[in-house]
């Protein structure tokens, strides 16, 4: 069973990160701008919606100084930009690619276009959950201190410790996180709600439940 354990953990992490790859390359490679436009501009019109325009302002300033910081202030758009699409001299002096430029640096540009709307759409989402942080906290330190204080119990009297709810609410913590990784990559509108309610939600109990039965000797 152990040995199953060790195997297992390693193919699930590999099988998630070539998941969240194969998600970025069909998003850069295929994905219509307009599409990404939309839905970001459908996810900010429920964020006023839920927060209210002075929140929702706030928010955006915040994302796009993030964006500008990371991304523009660094130099990185544009090492990323003279890495992929060359100058208009260095177009001159190579004579005969003149056809292939035409047709292949306008797709770059676009899709380099799609990857900046896909990465500031990104800040948004985890800016927008930054703002639940608080209302987390509260919710997290008391399941995981009444966990805690559950595992004390067992460990001086004869009550049984799970190993089913031990393994399945670390497998639910690690399925939050990873479903919401996946959610700040996903190039359509997810009503604001969502992630902070299923992170409410599902990672207090499963923290709870993971510490309250751990084994009584570790």
């Amino acid at each position: 069973m152990a040995d199953f354990e060790e195997k297992s953990i390693p193919t699930t992490l590999w099988g998630f990160l070539l998941f969240i790859f194969i998600e970025v390359l069909m998003i850069a490679c295929f994905m219509p701008n307009r599409f990404i436009e939309s839905a970001i501009l459908k996810e900010q019109a429920w964020g006023v919606s839920l927060m209210g325009e002075a929140p929702q302002a706030k928010l955006m300033d915040d994302t796009r100084d993030l964006y500008t910081f990371l991304l523009i202030d660094s130099g990185f758009n544009e090492t990323v930009r003279e890495f992929f699409v060359p100058s208009a001299e260095e177009l001159e002096r190579s004579k005969g690619w003149e056809n292939l430029a035409n047709l292949w640096f306008p797709f770059i540009e676009s899709r380099g276009e799609a990857l900046s709307n896909v990465i500031f759409h990104i800040l948004y989402r985890a800016l927008a959950l930054y703002m639940w942080l608080p209302f987390m906290v509260v919710l997290l330190v008391p399941s995981v201190f009444g966990g805690y204080m559950s595992w004390n119990i067992k460990r001086y009297n004869f009550d049984h410790s799970s190993p089913f709810l031990n393994t399945y609410s670390s497998k639910i913590s690690w399925f939050c996180v990873a479903a919401t990784l996946v959610s700040f990559l996903a190039p359509i509108p997810i009503p604001p709600m969502i992630i902070p309610v299923v992170i409410i939600t599902l990672i207090p109990i499963a923290s709870s439940l993971l510490i309250g039965n751990l084994p009584k000797r570790l």
